[in-house]
């Protein structure tokens, strides 16, 4: 799915294009100190050319989520795989612009795209993890029915892993107050 809508969001695949406002979200110190620290731009292009050859080889990635009325950068949110202490993992990563944090916004884009990757996709399980500080991000994890699996040590910081399996999405709730358009 290169394009959907959630209730206030236009979720697209990322084109070389966006690679500008990919800077400018992840280079926000409110939002790279939640990600553990900034990075550079040569570091954040390596970044997204893997997210834009993720796409191409998987057929799923990352979303740049959009405001539909005006096409404003609100977030980038999606699955990819990912090792995880040497494990094959599939995870659920999300950044919101600051000025959209505390609307519910992150959680709807991270229904979203589990939706997708436990529904359509056909995924068996998928994994989320942020610093143990983040109080915010570990939220959302817990709204969108992850449940703590374990203390991980990702990027040389301290982390906590969530996961959650295609049977738990299809038996939550979450599901029905965040569906696709």
């Amino acid at each position: 799915m290169d394009t959907f809508h959630t209730a206030r969001m236009l979720a697209e695949r990322p084109r070389p294009e966006d690679f500008p406002e990919w800077c400018q979200l992840l280079q926000d110190p409110r939002v790279a100190a939640t990600l553990g620290g900034p990075r550079s731009e040569a570091r954040l292009r390596r970044d997204f050319d893997v997210a834009l050859e993720h796409w191409a080889r998987y057929g799923f990635g990352v979303w740049m989520f959009r405001d539909p009325a005006d096409g404003r950068l609100i977030g980038r949110c999606g699955l990819r795989h990912a090792e995880v202490e040497g494990h094959a993992e599939r995870e659920l990563l999300y950044a919101l612009r600051f000025e959209s944090w505390g609307q519910g916004l992150a959680t709807e884009m991270a229904a979203a795209s589990l939706e997708v990757g436990l529904e359509r996709l056909g995924l068996e399980d998928v994994v989320a993890f942020t610093l143990t500080t983040n109080s915010a991000s570990r939220r959302v994890m817990e709204k969108v029915g992850m449940r703590y699996e374990r203390d991980i040590t990702h990027a040389d910081l301290p982390h906590v892993l969530f996961r959650l399996t295609a049977a738990e999405w299809h038996r939550g709730p979450v599901r029905e107050r965040f569906p696709l358009r």
